[in-house]
């Protein structure tokens, strides 16, 4: 792999990945919609045999309930072909490799980083370099699981190598390192010290932690949390900062967001809808690019500064 080229450069990434998936584009929405016109017809006869029975009412319900399901299916599994499709190509423009669902992403990461749960997926992971270091990112997402699971953590979380001289700590939002009662925060910070806070772009309070019995922080290493934690739109994009944890051989940053970042196409959607998904998509890939940038230029300032 080779460093990346700067986002915008060279032909437009978008008009790009649609001519190359615009055939498996119309392919996929053609079965789509041979799908659900045979999950409608079959539904339809369905009605027609159970409507006469004594408890009618009940199968009526249950078949409308499982060809509504089936129908939202259908929409789900043509949006993920129509991902599949375009993805790799945008990933390309940007230098990146694509792997859709990688299955050693979770092992790698920190366990006080972000809270495990018992239940994790990721999705759309990509890698490459960037001033000669290697990175990667993905969606990730984790649950209570069970039968009422709840979300603990949702948001993208990057990895960039480190120089290998910078020491460990742990920078997150202090919020999520509260627990109550017998819980403990989501993110781990016990057996650290508090060694510096500051209130980040976001407007929430930021803390540094280090290891206790460590040495002492290198000089300049609250002014890197602080450049950190400014960060702003232009890079975050509309996610947020929930914690970056360096272990000394590499950073891992996890961003906070509540929606999906490459949602691409569907059942519904024309091609002119698949463009401006693409666009969009392409627009918030340059996100984690610029972060890892931003990462690399505070570990410059930070050794520096030793």
């Amino acid at each position: 792999m080779t460093d990346l080229p700067a986002p915008g450069a060279g032909a437009d990434p978008s008009a790009q990945a649609l001519a190359d998936a615009l055939p498996e584009i119309r392919s996929t929405k053609t079965k789509g919609w041979a799908l659900c016109v045979m999950t409608v017809a079959v539904s339809a006869v369905a009605l027609i045999l159970v409507s006469g029975a004594e408890d009618g009412f009940q199968w009526v319900i249950m078949v409308l309930f499982i060809g509504a399901f089936a129908l939202a299916g259908i929409h789900g599994w043509v949006r993920r072909q129509h991902e599949r499709a375009v993805m790799p190509v945008i990933a390309r423009a940007f230098g990146l490799d694509y792997e859709k669902a990688p299955k050693d992403f979770y092992p790698t990461l920190p366990q006080n980083f972000i809270p495990q749960g018992g239940r994790r997926s990721v999705d759309d992971m990509m890698r490459g370099t960037v001033a000669g270091r290697s990175f990667r990112f993905a969606e990730c997402k984790t649950e209570t699981g069970g039968k009422n699971s709840s979300t603990l953590f949702q948001g993208l979380v990057l990895e960039v190598r480190a120089s290998g001289t910078v020491p460990e700590f742990i920078i997150a939002s202090e919020k999520e390192t509260k627990g109550f009662l017998f819980f403990k925060g989501k993110v781990q910070v016990e057996g650290m010290d508090l060694i510096h806070q500051s209130t980040g772009a976001d407007g929430q309070t930021y803390g540094l932690w280090s290891r206790s019995g460590a040495p002492r922080q290198m000089a300049g290493l609250g002014a890197f949390m602080d450049r950190i934690i400014a960060l702003g739109p232009r890079v975050l994009g509309s996610a947020t900062l929930y914690s970056l944890v360096s272990t000394g051989k590499n950073y891992f940053v996890s961003l906070r967001h509540k929606r999906d970042l490459y949602r691409i196409g569907g059942l519904l959607t024309d091609e002119a809808e698949v463009m401006s998904h693409i666009r969009m998509a392409a627009q918030e890939l340059g996100h984690p690019i610029a972060l890892a940038t931003e990462i690399l230029r505070a570990e410059e300032a930070l050794l520096a500064a030793k």
